[in-house]
């Protein structure tokens, strides 16, 4: 995962270059909106910078229009994704790191659904610029570590301290005062405001 920048860097360049040129299009190609390219650009100065705070919020604005992303642009949000995802496991960051995961992998298969042709084509033309990078075994590994944290924590992203108590326990008062119904028997703290 150490040669993810010139990785990153070469995946950009390519990036920039297939939008820039045109080439030829056919009907299934979607035309890419003025802001989906702007942020492509902006993704891949992020990250060809090391800002990885300015490079997530990118990925995440980009990952609303998965629809109308070109297979490069898909490639670039998923690298994006991944930086992420390591960024946040060194720093041992686990919410951050579930929400990436989350992300990384509805990318993925918003646009295998869109055009499988085409973004199977832009992977693997990926991992010949990156061998190490296989965004199929990474989705797939994703997705089993997100099955695993569901299965434990029921599907809630929840915070790792546990949450304070708002009642007494009854264990604290004595056996005589548990069971009573006059308010007058109840220690002055556990009295009904009058």
């Amino acid at each position: 995962m150490k040669h993810i920048l010139p990785f990153i860097i070469a995946l950009a360049t390519l990036a920039l270059t297939a939008t820039s040129c045109g080439g030829d299009s056919t009907k299934e190609q979607t035309v890419v909106s003025a802001d989906v390219e702007e942020q492509n650009t902006q993704l891949a100065e992020a990250l060809s910078a090391g800002n990885l705070k300015a490079a997530s919020a990118m990925a995440d604005s980009m990952s609303l229009f998965v629809d109308d992303f070109t297979p490069e642009q898909t490639v670039q949000v998923l690298m994006a994704f991944l930086t992420v995802h390591n960024d946040a496991v060194s720093k041992k960051e686990r919410r951050r790191d579930l929400e990436t995961l989350r992300k990384y992998v509805d990318v993925y298969d918003i646009a295998l659904s869109v055009n499988p042709k085409d973004t199977r084509a832009a992977f693997e033309k990926a991992m010949r610029i990156n061998p190490t990078v296989n965004f199929d075994s990474i989705a797939q590994s994703f997705r089993e570590k997100l099955t695993q944290y569901d299965a434990i924590h029921d599907g809630s992203l929840i915070t790792d301290e546990p949450q304070q108590a708002d009642t007494v326990a009854a264990d604290t008062m004595p056996a005589s005062r548990q069971n009573s119904d006059n308010p007058a028997d109840l220690p002055l703290e556990l009295r009904p405001a009058e």
